[in-house]
């Protein structure tokens, strides 16, 4: 319920923050590591995907640039965070490793995740000024898919310690990625995480909006097909979302119906008027209707018993 409330605004990275001039940046501090993360199943990527890649490696000579495959993230994984490996490997669906390992790597390595379907539009240094950052989703939220972090940030410490905690099969596959691992599961942690305490600007999750992220000529990156693990239910989840106030209110409406039905069905119960229908179809008695029966029964046994009494004493 909390991400009906859009409190982005608050930690917005402003067009100051994002368009210094080149003294501005010369003199802030560099915060994350000019490391770009991205992740595929092997190195072998999609020929679509293959400009996108292409052009962050170009625009960014001077970084370093990993690609985790799924052998190397497990590797990863046991040998720096073994306690989390059995979650890892337990995982029904490979787009939830592809998810959580993107957290460990900025919280252990830092540096810029990528997603392989982001092309990189204009360098990102303006970017490694601040402790960390991820973009906002509209209409509320944020998303897994670029993201930027200072080594050992809380917020990705967070997000790490939570994952077990959220590691449940929703029936639904979409869901289940969204909320166990993805975008939704870290909005849901970032909002905790503004929750705990004042954060000091050094701790701080910085918001990139979307007309900075994609939407006009100064925007830091574009976007190419991509999404290819979205299965069979995933349209009319994101239409849901698409529409979400509406989606919010339906899901209160039904719950509410749901809720009068099953009320309803308890005094039935109760009161045993639901015998009423089938006694009409001469298949039951009520309970009340047998209770006056025996209650006649008793009043005329009784009447008898004092006539006969009266007559002997007669």
């Amino acid at each position: 319920m909390t991400l009906l409330i859009d409190d982005s605004f608050d930690d917005e990275l402003t067009d100051n923050d994002l368009n210094p001039t080149i003294e501005e940046l010369t003199s802030r501090s560099q915060l994350v590591p000019k490391i770009i993360h991205q992740t595929y199943k092997t190195i072998d990527i999609p020929e679509k995907w293959i400009p996108s890649q292409q052009k962050c490696q170009e625009l960014h000579p001077d970084y370093q640039y990993i690609l985790w495959t799924d052998e190397m993230s497990r590797d990863f994984i046991a040998k720096e965070y073994p306690w989390f490996l059995n979650t890892f490997d337990g995982y029904k669906y490979n787009i939830e490793r592809a998810d959580v390992i993107r957290y460990f790597v900025l919280v252990h390595y830092g540096g810029i995740y990528i997603d392989l379907d982001v092309a990189c539009e204009r360098k990102l240094d303006p970017l490694l000024t601040f402790p960390a950052f991820a973009r906002k989703t509209i209409p509320t939220g944020i998303s897994n898919d670029v993201m930027g972090s200072a080594p050992q940030h809380p917020f990705f410490l967070k997000t790490i310690k939570s994952l077990q905690n959220y590691d449940f099969n929703y029936l639904v596959p979409y869901i289940t990625i969204m909320y166990s691992t993805g975008p939704l599961f870290l909005s849901v942690i970032w909002k905790q995480y503004r929750r705990w305490k004042l954060i000091p600007s050094n701790e701080i999750l910085k918001i990139m909006f979307p007309e900075d992220y994609k939407k006009h000529t100064g925007a830091f990156f574009s976007i190419l097909p991509g999404s290819s693990w979205h299965l069979g239910d995933a349209k009319f989840i994101k239409s849901l979302g698409d529409h979400l106030i509406l989606a919010v209110f339906g899901g209160f409406l039904i719950a509410g119906i749901i809720l009068y039905l099953e009320y309803s069905l308890y005094r039935c119960l109760i009161n045993g008027t639901y015998k009423y229908p089938l006694q009409k179809l001469g298949l039951i008695k009520t309970y009340r209707y047998e209770a006056l029966n025996n209650l006649k029964i008793r009043k005329n046994s009784n009447a008898d018993e004092t006539f006969e009494m009266i007559s002997r004493d007669a």
